[in-house]
């Protein structure tokens, strides 16, 4: 995908050619990601907090910032791929957490599980659990990801499903010895999984 970028010449001793990209369709992206994300939620999220998330120019290792290769991704063509979607709905579920009443501790969890009914792709390994958790106990199907991630029809079905995954996590913080023993739960059958017993 060609990026449009503005070229400046610097003169001196060391003379060089800076190119800065337009990265402005990729935060409008961004930004516009974050306000339907609001909206199925029920919950406007105000300005998309792009300096408290944070976002590189790559998807990182540890996955609670944005991308800016993500929102370019979701400007392209289509198809859009999931894995962007993914990374920049977890990333974002996680900071949004906590203007929805949800705890510190079960930001990960949230964002984890959220991106996961939304998009089927579980991000890291690490977040297996949760995504195993919240499918399971979740009242709603998971959103049918077509080949636009802004199509008015994948949010429309995602609504219901963003509420049910924050209604569900929301009982989780009032109530952390039930997830206590789901995830004690989830364990205990990974490990009967994998020694066969």
């Amino acid at each position: 995908m060609g990026l449009p970028c503005a070229i400046a010449l610097r003169d001196g001793l060391r003379p060089e050619i800076v190119l800065a990209p337009d990265l402005r369709p990729a935060r409008d992206a961004l930004v516009r990601l974050w306000a339907l994300l609001g909206e199925g939620l029920g919950a406007p999220l105000g300005v998309l907090p792009m300096a408290a998330i944070g976002i590189g120019l790559r998807p990182e290792p540890m996955p609670e910032r944005l991308a800016w290769s993500d929102g370019l991704a979701l400007t392209g063509p289509l198809p859009h791929a999931v894995e962007p979607l993914c990374r920049s709905l977890r990333a974002m579920a996680v900071h949004a957490a906590p203007m929805l009443g949800l705890t510190a501790g079960n930001a990960i969890g949230f964002g984890a599980g959220l991106a996961f009914m939304l998009t089927g792709r579980v991000l890291l390994a690490t977040d297996q659990e949760a995504c195993d958790i919240t499918a399971t106990l979740c009242p709603a199907s998971p959103a049918g990801l077509g080949e636009d991630a802004f199509a008015p029809a994948f949010w429309a079905a995602a609504g219901p499903v963003l509420r049910a995954v924050h209604a569900l996590h929301a009982d989780f913080c009032a109530h952390p010895e039930r997830l206590d023993a789901l995830r004690r739960a989830w364990r205990q059958g990974v490990a009967l999984e994998l020694t066969g017993d």
